[in-house]
């Protein structure tokens, strides 16, 4: 059975949240000795005061290179030899052969008369940190440790468990979910993305989970593409797997289908026909109902210029249908988005092909008809 080695290190002040982290070690290898994992954890106290040919904290800087995780907590202060072991396991890294490095900070209240100048010490460790590019994971008491370092377990070794008993209508909802989470955050966030086989468990997992369930993994999904469609494409690309699971079962719900449109249209290599598919059914299921997906008949619009067979180079004018469609699409577009923002997003550079299409076109589009709510007045 694989075992995987954590050396936990911090100062005498934070004796309270080592004991917390000892405990969560037991209760993770409760739940990953069924998987075939078991984890074991070193802290200085395990260490025998003895003597040591080589002095005592030579010992455990050795453990730290034997280790496969290095946790570090801190408060209001970094000793000597506790940063001693952080840099022993930075050198190991820079090596090639060293621990997964991660650094836990207490963001807690603390009263300021008990400060001394042990504080220069929390200073000097973070402007080390902020040097090395390395960021620290803020935690609010014992729980939230325990929660947060549970959660990279997964995110490293979660792939080698969540494939244990099949995902059918025999499996418990609360695992389910579970395994639906679990799966989905790993494919998000994780330092690299399911396999085919995970993506197939993740699929299963979203089909058979909870609406609850759903909504969590969707708003995670469109958070990521959101903050990352522009910078990071790459990191993007890994929301469409889970819209994809997402939109495949559901027939009332227009927001998975429309951010899968997106997402396949703002890859790195768009994928127009699919997308223009995703986004017609987020239209249909959608409405009238514009106060959510604004953007989908623009990007319909997008779609439809890089589907149509003359726009390829030497630029043509499209045939009589075809450019009666486009027309409809950009006239809803222009419908939906309100003249001001429209003439806006058409100067934006992701326009440049519709703005193009519209010149060879000859086109400016009249105004769509205004669309009537429920009461009569135009919405």
């Amino acid at each position: 059975m694989p075992v995987r080695r954590i050396f936990l290190a911090s100062s005498e002040e934070l004796r309270e949240d080592r004991e917390a982290f000892r405990l969560l070690v037991g209760q993770l290898n409760e739940q990953w000795e069924p998987r075939g994992w078991t984890f074991r954890v070193r802290v200085w106290e395990h260490f025998l005061d003895a003597m040591s040919p080589h002095g005592l904290q030579h010992e455990y800087n050795q453990a730290v290179r034997d280790c496969d995780i290095f946790v570090m907590l801190f408060f209001t202060k970094v000793g000597r030899f506790t940063r001693e072991e952080f840099e022993t396991a930075v050198a190991d890294v820079a090596a090639g052969t060293g621990p997964r490095i991660y650094t836990y900070f207490r963001n807690d209240y603390v009263l300021t008369g008990e400060l001394d100048d042990n504080v220069r010490s929390l200073l000097d460790f973070k402007a080390r940190l902020k040097e090395l590019k390395h960021y620290v994971t803020l935690y609010r008491n014992k729980e939230d440790l325990q929660f947060q370092f549970s959660r990279q377990i997964e995110l490293l070794y979660g792939s080698e468990g969540a494939g244990i008993g099949a995902i059918d209508a025999s499996m418990p909802q609360f695992k389910v979910g579970e395994t639906a989470l679990l799966l989905g955050y790993r494919q998000l966030f994780g330092e690299s993305a399911l396999d085919a086989a995970g993506l197939k468990r993740l699929h299963d997992a979203i089909a058979h989970a909870t609406r609850e369930v759903r909504q969590a993994m969707f708003g995670m999904a469109s958070q990521l593409r959101r903050d990352t469609w522009f910078a990071d494409k790459r990191r993007m690309e890994r929301t469409i797997p889970v819209f994809e699971a997402l939109a495949a079962d559901e027939a009332r719900w227009h927001a998975p289908h429309g951010q899968l449109g997106y997402a396949l249209v703002d890859q790195s290599a768009p994928d127009w026909q699919r997308a223009l598919q995703a986004l017609d059914r987020a239209v249909e299921l959608r409405g009238d109902a514009v106060r959510e997906g604004l953007y989908y008949h623009y990007n319909r619009a997008r779609c439809a210029v890089r589907l149509d067979p003359a726009f390829a180079p030497p630029r043509r004018p499209a045939d009589a249908g075809t450019r009666e469609a486009v027309l409809e699409i950009v006239r809803q577009a222009r419908r939906d988005l309100g003249s001001p923002a429209w003439e806006e997003m058409l100067q934006q550079p992701d326009s440049a092909d519709l703005r193009a299409w519209l010149q060879v076109n000859g086109s400016t589009p009249r105004p769509a008809r205004p669309r009537r709510g429920a009461g009569g007045e135009a919405a």
